[in-house]
């Protein structure tokens, strides 16, 4: 057993079953005291108040992270702190596990508490107090992990990237984060294939995830994930593979969106935080992902699966929709692409999905004088009556035309 599985086998001590392909390690029957992942701390945003933030308000006060985090740890066990920080920082580069035997030496001089001493390693991880709080306040209530990237050189989150994530996972209902936690089960692989022809049970059996004894939790779960990378030509903003909830963001693109940043294509500056919409959509496909997961067939990911955007009775609903203008105006950026026509995105079936989820969270009034049939099947089907405030109900500008001035500057800093 590598030292990723011993992590998440001390991790099932308080948690659940690790499943691995060889073995099945059996935690303890103790069930914590306060359960995790009530989704009590960062509870659903319907209304329009997280969207009309800037970077720098909209997210919860040190106060109020600790308090999140106290209310977990308070009457579980006390190893529960260092068993989640271990998910949390949990890496197979070696500089990565190098950093961190360097923090924890450094934390043990400063204190022989190992609550402070996993805190301390935390901090040093993310070199800042606040960005420690933020991301285990948000494992322990919503099962969402956000660490660094396995590229040790890629350009890394901070606290203003957990500040904005907070905000977009609020967007998301408890019941469509629980979903898109499911994983593949695949305990019993070998003997799902066994009477198939040898070379599908070899091809199969190639495509075992590598991952599968070190990610997944023994309820079959896998928590939604979000790591900086790089993408295609670092240009990719954000990326989600099929039948993964694991969202990999390349910096550089995805802060483009951001409070203050101005967009000369389009002539806008924004006032508000568009990197909310960017997290949203890419959480869609993760939505689309697993929406009709059943958590029981074996092959379930081996095959082209069953989604949303690939669904007989849907696909020709989302083909049909007409997605609404987006006020940031970045597909209007766009125009020169097929897929972009008269600034509404309408190319592959999984991609128009992903906006229309979007919408339907962020610009709900105008996806639904734009396409009111998409609009009730998502309030219907999708999102079980939930409806939402959008951009559109914000008090203040979102949005400001760019002066000569400020045109000038971007042509010349190529923004």
């Amino acid at each position: 057993m590598n030292s990723y599985s011993k992590r998440f086998a001390q991790l099932s001590i308080i948690f659940c079953l690790i499943v691995s392909p060889y073995t099945t390690i059996q935690a303890s029957q103790t069930k914590l005291a306060t359960p995790l992942f009530q989704n009590i701390f960062f509870p659903l945003s319907v209304d329009q108040a997280l969207l009309c933030t800037t970077d720098k308000n909209g997210f919860l006060s040190v106060a109020e992270l600790s308090e999140t985090i106290t209310f977990y740890e308070k009457n579980n066990p006390a190893k529960l702190r260092k068993h989640a920080i271990k998910v949390l920082t949990d890496h197979n580069h070696p500089d990565h596990i190098e950093d961190l035997q360097d923090y924890r030496e450094e934390c043990q001089q400063a204190s022989s508490v190992e609550a402070s001493v996993e805190l301390c390693v935390l901090e040093q991880y993310w070199d800042s107090q606040e960005a420690a709080l933020t991301a285990l306040a948000l494992f322990y209530d919503t099962k969402t992990i956000i660490k660094h990237g396995e590229n040790y050189k890629a350009r890394r989150f901070t606290i203003d990237h957990l500040r904005v994530f907070e905000k977009a996972i609020r967007k998301i209902p408890a019941f469509m984060r629980k979903n898109i936690s499911k994983a593949k089960p695949l305990k019993e692989l070998d003997n799902e294939i066994k009477d198939m022809d040898s070379n599908l049970q070899t091809l199969i059996q190639q495509a075992f995830p590598e991952d599968f004894a070190t990610s997944i939790w023994s309820d079959d779960t896998h928590p939604l994930t979000f790591v900086p990378g790089l993408g295609f030509k670092s240009q990719v903003v954000a990326q989600v593979y099929n039948g993964q909830n694991l969202i990999i963001f390349t910096v550089k693109a995805f802060d483009k969106g951001k409070d203050g940043r101005l967009y000369r294509d389009i002539d806008l500056r924004y006032l508000v935080d568009f990197r909310i919409p960017i997290i949203v959509h890419e959480i869609a496909h993760t939505i689309d992902n697993f929406h009709f997961w059943n958590g029981n067939d074996e092959l379930y990911f081996f095959y082209r699966y069953r989604k949303m955007s690939n669904d007989n009775e849907t696909l020709k609903l989302i083909n049909n929709a007409k997605l609404a203008l987006w006020p940031s105006k970045w597909f209007e950026a766009f125009e020169y692409l097929w897929e972009v026509n008269e600034g509404r995105y309408d190319g592959q079936t999984q991609e128009k999905l992903a906006e229309l989820v979007a919408q339907y969270i962020l610009i709900p009034e105008r996806l639904k004088q734009s396409t009111p049939e998409a609009y009730a099947w998502l309030r219907d089907d999708v999102f079980r009556k939930v409806e939402y405030q959008g951009y559109d109900s914000c008090p203040q500008a979102i949005v400001k035309p760019l002066n000569w001035w400020e045109h000038a500057i971007a042509k010349v800093l190529g923004l």
